[in-house]
């Protein structure tokens, strides 16, 4: 059996298929909040923050816009894409750019708990789709 096919039928199971379209709840308020940067409401204008911060809000925008619909639809390519999305372009930055988001000695403790959020958040689901749940 095909590891898609394996995923396939976990996002099958009640709880695993309801985790699914919680994370992608998840990942559709992200994508406004990038949105909300882009457009200046975050307090900072969106041209006066740095350029890595820029490039960051347009590609997670897209990756959590299109993750966000292929985890609601349960399609099974989804979660390869939500793992490897969510360690390239959050865990990969923020632990070794960490210095290019500390702006203000609050931020460190603010990127400290996304990155446990989401780290907490993708082993509730690596172990839902293990135990086929």
């Amino acid at each position: 059996m095909s590891i898609l096919n394996t995923i396939n039928t976990a996002l099958q199971q009640p709880w695993t298929a309801r985790y699914a379209k919680f994370l992608a709840i998840i990942l559709a308020y992200g994508a406004t909040v990038h949105v909300g940067n882009m457009l200046g409401l975050s307090g900072t204008p969106w041209l006066e923050t740095p350029l890595l911060w820029r490039a960051l809000d347009i590609m997670l925008l897209v990756f959590n816009g299109v993750t966000a619909v292929a985890l609601w639809q349960g399609w099974s390519w989804s979660v390869g894409l939500l793992f490897s999305g969510l360690a390239l372009l959050q865990f990969v930055p923020y632990i070794f750019l960490r210095s290019h988001f500390i702006l203000k000695p609050e931020d460190a403790q603010t990127l400290n708990g996304l990155l446990g959020t989401e780290a907490l958040l993708l082993l509730i689901f690596a172990s839902l789709l293990w135990f086929k749940k």
